[in-house]
């Protein structure tokens, strides 16, 4: 890893954070809002699970949003965060995924890939970049896609990976935004998009290389129910999931 990616890593790192809230104002805010979380060392909360040092990656995972690190069902990742920016050993799943995370595991044991151990090939983030003064979901807003847009896009010439895989359709489109894709097939159903001949679409970065940008549902509970309407039932729920993840080996 080149020592000017690491500069504009952190370079970058410190200009997303100046470009929110701070948590203080956090108290007198009633309605849903953005801010930073000081704890954070990273592009995001993500990242510590996969991601840390590793800006050679080849492949980038996206989400919309991490969710509020101050809700309580955060609390033991918060305290693997510490343990991670004091240089201590970490877990950042503390052992005890989430049903999301879990169905994350499975789904990159199809590309090869396991999740719980450290992967230099991976590096892991969400479209946006800050973080829920409350809440884990709902809400979406693209204005808090817009606020982020180009930041992603520098973070992606930073890293410069083969494949960015995008987990639903507001965290796809914010990607394709990014990078000023105003061609691009109009998506009237999302799970048509996600089988068809479009997916994934290329973009074409600062130094040339190319890079493929893929649609896939979010593995949750709702992305997964979504992405299964219309098909056969099966006894595997991530069956379906796991077809489109087999899409992508080709490209690494």
């Amino acid at each position: 890893m080149h020592m000017n990616k690491e500069h504009a890593y952190a370079d970058l790192v410190s200009r997303v954070k100046k470009s929110y809230p701070t948590v203080k104002d956090l108290e007198n805010e009633e309605g849903l809002c953005f801010y930073w979380f000081d704890d954070c060392e990273e592009i995001n909360l993500w990242t510590y699970w996969q991601g840390r040092g590793n800006l050679d990656a080849q492949i980038m995972l996206v989400g919309q949003d991490w969710g509020s690190p101050w809700d309580e069902s955060a609390q033991k990742t918060m305290a693997q965060i510490t343990r991670a920016n004091h240089g201590l050993p970490y877990d950042y799943l503390d052992e005890n995924p989430s049903i999301t995370d879990d169905r994350m595991i499975t789904l990159f044991r199809e590309i090869g890939y396991d999740i719980k151990q450290h992967c230099s090939d991976l590096f892991f983030t969400n479209f946006i970049l800050g973080y829920r003064n409350k809440g884990l979901s709902g809400g979406y807003k693209k204005s808090w896609a817009d606020h982020d847009k180009d930041y992603f896009k520098e973070l992606t010439n930073i890293i410069e990976p083969k494949v960015i895989l995008c987990l639903g359709r507001s965290t796809f489109e914010g990607v394709l935004s990014a990078f000023n894709i105003i061609n691009s097939p109009r998506i009237k159903n999302f799970n048509s998009f996600i089988e068809s001949e479009h997916n994934p679409i290329s973009v074409t970065l600062d130094n040339g290389k190319t890079v493929f940008i893929f649609a896939l549902a979010h593995c949750g509970a709702m992305g997964t129910l979504n992405r299964n309407r219309g098909k056969e039932k099966s006894d595997d729920i991530l069956s379906v999931q796991k077809e489109d993840w087999k899409r992508i080996v080709p490209y690494l």
